[in-house]
């Protein structure tokens, strides 16, 4: 008797355990809250880049973002590119290129293969789209949300973004931009994502930021 007891107690803990687990619609909820007040954000991602010829490169950036549509993007490595920056207000960008001492307006940011790589372009297509997908995945044991939403300009070599999401810190933490037969095309890794940090608007204007490049390159 003293065992059936036991044995009831604890098929009573596993029972409520698992009632109190959230399912997979309360985890997109409290993600899609979080990173619905995501009005800034600063990250080193770590990109890599699969071309036609399916040779993958790598690159690794400091990525800022304000919202709505402000989108700074500066190379880290490798060194001999180093300082090359894209910058975007929402009205104009620029590409700066300290290496060969130039800088460029660019005929367009929006939709480019650069915007894709940012969080909050994935947010925004994720809420302007109809068909996105959520499930939860475990990879190492770490548990993650990941979301899946097509891109706004289809292309077979551009169709859709697979974002992962720390079930813990409800932070992303990877991003993959896939082509219709779910290849891989871009694979990015977000390291020290900082949530709302302070930024000014000038970090995305050019004569401020030109000229503290070209310093930074300098010393």
């Amino acid at each position: 008797m003293r065992l059936l007891k036991v044995v009831l107690m604890m098929l009573l803990v596993l029972n409520i355990t698992a009632c109190q687990q959230p399912t997979d619609e309360e985890l997109f909820y409290k993600a899609q809250k979080k990173l619905g007040g995501l009005e800034t954000y600063e990250t080193i991602a770590k990109i890599y880049i699969k071309d036609e010829r399916d040779q993958e490169r790598s690159y690794h950036f400091m990525q800022t973002f304000k919202y709505p549509n402000q989108y700074r993007l500066e190379l880290l490595e490798p060194e001999e590119l180093k300082g090359t920056t894209i910058l975007s207000n929402g009205k104009k960008s620029w590409l700066i290129q300290p290496s060969i001492n130039q800088t460029r307006m660019l005929d367009s940011f929006d939709h480019s293969q650069e915007q894709m790589m940012f969080i909050g372009y994935f947010l925004r297509n994720l809420y302007e789209a109809e068909d996105s997908g959520i499930e939860t995945e475990t990879l190492n044991g770490e548990a993650y949300i990941v979301i899946t939403t097509p891109l706004p300009e289809v292309n077979y070599y551009f169709s859709y973004q697979k974002l992962w999401i720390d079930k813990k810190k409800i932070e992303p933490v990877k991003l993959h931009i896939l082509d219709q037969e779910g290849g891989i095309r871009f694979r990015v890794f977000y390291e020290n994502f900082q949530y709302n940090p302070i930024i000014e608007d000038t970090l995305f204007y050019l004569k401020s930021q030109e000229e503290r490049i070209l310093e930074n390159n300098e010393s």
